[in-house]
């Protein structure tokens, strides 16, 4: 019974000590109090519209017909692609993509309405700029929808003229018709998409960049021979689950905001009613991110080397998670790599529980995954504390300043 209080005592001065070492540090308030929040207002702003929609193109229609022009007419009547010049030569609209005036061009051959009428293959050229690959696709897409609405309507037409009705000539021509519906993204919008998943990776990345420019500021005021009190027992179990227990509570009411702020003001799809899920489902991946702070927190001899070195691990964080790039198609040894960072978990996790309405039965693979790797970092940071302090022991003892060591 004694030791129990002990454990809840140490644990409980932590979490203060951790709470007031944040509060005094103006930067660290700033990264680990508002950052996320920040994110989660102004970060889906650029996806409000969702899709790229009218596309400027250029038409060359070398055939100059009927048909051709109505071709142009349906092309620009889809919602991806606006007809934003008709030429009649690819060179100009070749020199009109490479000035960036246009982003691709769709080239109407000759005798395009002849061939049509005739019943042999005419081949519609649509080149778009595939250096920006969502411009590509639309363009793709756009032209495509109305290439196919127009060979419906020549198909059916002729159908007509052999003598079946109206119903019977589209069951001919399409006998199979198949209805796509995408799931969980009912507008296949990008920002749909993209913004659930970075807010999950605000969380870890800005957890880990406070923890370790907090560590930084601590080392700096003891190398400069300033009165900066050591953290009683930092390596200790329960002192560690005390500091990170301290970010845990902040970025749970972060996660909370996130929520209400993406998906109730920005119209996020998501299950209704998911939000007590995600945040138990929150609650391993805050813990493990925290002791992976607290482990890699000893690397920082300043606050500014936490702050330069982590800013850039965001960007490789998302692209081995699997959200940007199919996780099977990486190199085995990447795939590895990424099993280790909370965010390959979480992300997963937490996709899966709002948009999908996933059950925490469900998701138990990568729920146990994330309280397995807090219990691994947790012992990596009690480990890696306890050597720094044998360390700068050892430097005190020999005279030497232990900031120095570290």
């Amino acid at each position: 019974m004694r030791a129990f209080r002990d454990f809840v005592t140490e644990y409980g001065a932590a979490v203060v000590r951790e709470w007031q070492a944040i509060r005094a540090d103006k930067a660290v308030a700033l990264v680990v109090g508002v950052a996320s929040l920040l994110y989660a207002v102004a970060y889906p702003i650029p996806y409000l519209r969702q899709l790229a929609r009218d596309i400027p193109v250029v038409i060359v229609d070398q055939d100059g017909s009927v048909m051709s022009r109505l071709l142009a007419r349906m092309v620009n009547a889809t919602e991806q692609v606006e007809v934003a010049r008709v030429v009649g030569s690819f060179a100009e609209a070749e020199a009109l993509v490479r000035e960036g005036k246009m982003r691709g061009a769709v080239v109407i051959p000759a005798e395009f309405e002849r061939s049509v009428q005739r019943g042999d293959r005419a081949v519609i050229g649509v080149y778009g700029d595939a250096s920006y690959f969502m411009v590509y696709s639309q363009i793709a897409t756009g032209v495509s929808q109305a290439v196919g609405t127009l060979s419906a309507g020549v198909e059916l037409r002729r159908l007509q003229a052999g003598g079946l009705n109206d119903v019977a000539a589209r069951r001919a021509r399409d006998p199979l018709p198949v209805s796509v519906r995408p799931l969980y993204n009912p507008s296949g919008g990008y920002g749909n998409t993209n913004v659930p998943v970075v807010l999950v990776l605000v969380l870890q990345q800005t957890m880990l960049i406070g923890i370790a420019t907090l560590a930084g500021t601590r080392r700096e005021r003891r190398g400069s021979g300033a009165n900066e009190e050591e953290p009683v027992g930092e390596y200790d179990v329960p002192v560690l689950l005390g500091r990170a227990s301290a970010y845990v509570g902040i970025y749970l009411v972060h996660a909370v905001a996130a929520y209400a702020i993406a998906y109730g003001i920005y119209d996020l799809p998501h299950y209704p009613g998911t939000l007590p899920r995600l945040l138990v489902f929150l609650l391993p991946f805050l813990f493990a991110a925290a002791f992976l702070g607290l482990t890699i927190s000893r690397l920082f001899l300043s606050r500014e080397s936490a702050l330069q070195a982590l800013i850039f691990t965001s960007v490789p964080a998302i692209f081995i998670s699997g959200f940007s790039f199919p996780a099977e198609a990486m190199p085995a040894w990447l795939r590895a790599l990424a099993q280790l960072l909370p965010s390959t978990h979480g992300i997963a996790g937490a996709l899966r529980v709002v948009q999908m309405g996933a059950s925490l039965t469900e998701v138990r693979g990568p729920w146990l995954t994330l309280w397995g790797l807090s219990a691994v970092y947790l012992a990596l940071a009690s480990f890696a504390l306890r050597r720094r302090v044998a360390v700068d022991e050892a430097f005190t003892d020999a005279g030497a300043t232990p900031a120095i060591a570290r």
